[in-house]
């Protein structure tokens, strides 16, 4: 058969018919009302809208078998006349708006007109309504999108509209709905939703005459605690970001109250909630290190801005929405979480187990003692403790640390973004010093330390203000097996991973010298050649211009030779060359990770490698210092990876733990 037979015949009967043709009114109507009626709870978040338009502030939701035999929703707004409620069921038919200046600065919920003629499409429809100054109200009944009655009635000022049999015009929808406990579930978040957004309305949600919301007028703090509880109202924290004509307020929660889920994350657009990616990934990235990224901390914020400056015109369910200047808004989201964050105590308290005293904790006791301490365990010791876990006084590691930091007298101590005195004073309590209280009377070293942020106050100065005004002495820190610092504070226990702190401290100080280009370099005197296998050093010209921020002064040469000049401050003696291979080799495992944040994996890297370690001994003076410096950067509790820093061991627990009842 040749290809010819397969052309199409020039008189085929089927060119002279038409191809386009106008679709009945009433499919058009069922066709579009699948963008606007997806299920229940689209109907119960359209309806709601109205009511709130409407200036409702009483609001009754009850359904049905979750909806799909009923919807009924009833308000106290100002109702609508005769007139308005026929016309109110035709598409496009709105009071919202009239012009394109009306559309541009829209502030109601609802614009667009489709809401009750999608709804009409596929239910069966009954309203009531009446104004305040009619005596009876309106009754309209409408079927397939028709009216089929229309009446006077005794009614409530407001309006009720009762949906019934949704798609029951629409056989091939109903089957695609879910479970009553499913449809039921997505129409209670709608209505949480709504409750927070508008604390002062009163919203009320029944099925089956089963109440599952029953929330009063009230304030926001009020309004949370209903939803949720006093525990999620505790896990919250203040939220306010100003600038070019936008106002960012509300909650963000604590990173230990992260979920694996998003539901308890709500925002906020002019009274209307919205969903953006963009917007969470800022709010995200606000909180650091200090959560993993498959962990969704809760929030409740609002969004004020000129409607002009934002579309939410953009979704059919106008949750998605455009802003004009997008950055501004994630650069308000992403650095109010991290000043939010920065100013609370974020140190989390540590709950031990109960457990049974006896022979075996005794026996772990002695064990844990040297042998002259278990023959005299009162005696005070005239000279370093021989334990292996105890730091010697005056030790320090090999090749100082503290003598590899950068000089940071007294009165330069970084105070942008530093969280110290506010922190330290929640720890250690407000101090009250004598005004003859300097550093020669906490020794010498004392007086050298960096001063928290502000104040002036050094670490040590508020450890004292902890003791009773008549003991002098002065509180020490311990290092627990060169690995933790203790510290006594107001509220028990502090223990700080002395790694970790030192690796928070060298990543901000890290990402700072990188982003102003002003790397705190030291000269070696005998240049250090490195050798490096073709990706090394491939690498190493990527990575080129950060390490040169950080203070490496390095030179490609030929062979995949790299000459060392130059490393940053922090780097100890003879360290040189092994934390620019161990700083790659960390780089690669972070690429491995899948994070693309290049500046801050540098960081991140040389944080990790050249912090001290687990097994450095610490003198009391470094551990003060440690310390300090760790309370000046912006976000003291993990450190970069998202480990924790400092724990607290709360008081009450240690007398729990003691058999103390006072």
């Amino acid at each position: 058969m040749s290809f010819a037979s397969h052309q199409p015949i020039a008189n085929n009967r089927f060119l002279n018919m038409p191809i386009i043709h106008r679709l009945p009114e009433s499919l058009a109507n069922k066709i579009a009302a699948g963008e606007v009626v997806q299920r229940p709870e689209s109907v119960v978040k359209e309806l709601v809208e109205n009511s709130l338009d409407a200036g409702g502030t009483e609001i009754a939701v009850i359904t049905r078998s979750a909806g799909k035999s009923l919807i009924y929703v009833s308000d106290n707004g100002k109702g609508m006349a005769e007139e308005d409620a026929i016309i109110a069921f035709e598409r496009h038919a709105t009071s919202k708006i009239s012009t394109q200046d009306d559309l541009d600065r829209i502030m109601t919920l609802g614009f667009r007109g489709e809401a009750l003629a999608a709804i009409a499409a596929v239910a069966q429809v009954e309203l009531k309504t009446r104004q305040a100054d009619d005596e009876l109200g309106t009754l309209v009944r409408v079927e397939n999108g028709k009216v089929i009655e229309l009446s006077k009635t005794a009614c409530e000022r407001g309006t009720s509209i009762a949906i019934k049999n949704l798609f029951f015009s629409v056989p091939a929808r109903r089957k695609f709905m879910k479970s009553n406990a499913t449809e039921f579930k997505h129409i209670v978040e709608t209505m949480q939703r709504f409750a927070l957004c508008y604390p002062h309305v009163s919203f009320t949600l029944s099925d089956d005459d089963s109440i599952s919301l029953n929330v009063k007028p009230s304030g926001l703090e009020d309004r949370i605690r209903a939803i949720y509880n006093e525990e999620m109202l505790n896990a919250l924290l203040p939220f306010q970001a100003d600038g070019d004509g936008i106002t960012i307020t509300g909650y963000i929660g604590r990173p230990n109250f992260a979920r694996k889920s998003k539901s308890d994350q709500y925002m906020f657009l002019n009274g209307r909630y919205i969903s953006s990616r963009l917007l969470s990934h800022a709010i995200f990235t606000g909180y650091e290190h200090l959560m993993d990224a498959q962990s969704y901390p809760p929030y409740v914020l609002y969004l004020e801005i000129d409607p002009e400056r934002v579309d939410v015109n953009v979704h059919p369910t106008k949750s998605e929405v455009k802003f004009d200047d997008e950055n501004m808004v994630y650069q308000m989201l992403q650095q109010g979480t991290r000043r939010a964050l920065s100013s609370h105590n974020l140190v989390p308290a540590m709950t031990m187990p109960r457990q049974e005293t006896g022979e075996g904790v005794l026996a772990a006791l002695r064990f844990a003692l040297p042998t002259h301490d278990r023959a005299e365990p009162f005696r005070t010791p005239t000279a370093p403790s021989p334990h292996p876990g105890a730091a010697p006084a005056g030790s320090s590691p090999s090749g100082n640390w503290r003598d590899a930091q950068p000089p940071m007298p007294n009165s330069k101590r970084e105070t942008t973004g530093g969280v110290g005195k506010d922190v330290l004073e929640q720890l250690f309590g407000r101090p009250n010093y004598p005004a003859t209280a300097t550093g020669a009377e906490a020794g010498t070293e004392a007086s050298t330390a960096a001063q928290v942020p502000g104040e002036g106050v050094t670490f040590q100065q508020q450890v004292r203000s902890v003791e009773d005004a008549e003991h002098e002495q002065r509180l020490g820190l311990w290092q627990i097996h060169n690995k933790y610092i203790l510290s006594q504070i107001r509220s028990g226990l502090m223990i700080v991973d002395q790694h970790v702190a030192h690796e928070r401290i060298l990543y901000e100080r890290a990402l700072k010298s990188m982003e102003a280009a002003m790397p705190m370099s030291q000269q070696l005197l005998f240049p250090l050649e490195l050798s490096t296998n073709p990706a090394e050093f491939a690498l190493i010209r990527e990575l080129r211009n950060d390490l040169t921020g950080l203070g490496f002064d390095i030179a490609l040469e030929r062979g995949e030779k790299v000459m060392i000049t130059g490393v940053p401050n922090d780097v100890r003696p003879g360290q040189e060359a092994a934390i620019l291979r161990e700083l790659l080799d960390q780089y690669e495992e972070y690429q491995q990770m899948g994070k693309t944040n290049q500046r801050d994996m540098v960081a991140a890297s040389f944080a990790c490698r050249a912090a001290i370690k687990a097994g450095d001994p610490l003198s009391e003076p470094e551990m003060l210092d440690l310390i300090e410096q760790l309370f000046s950067t912006t976000m003291p509790y993990v450190c970069p990876h998202g480990r924790p820093i400092v724990i607290r061991i709360e008081l009450g627990e240690l007398d729990r733990r003691f058999g103390r009842t006072s």
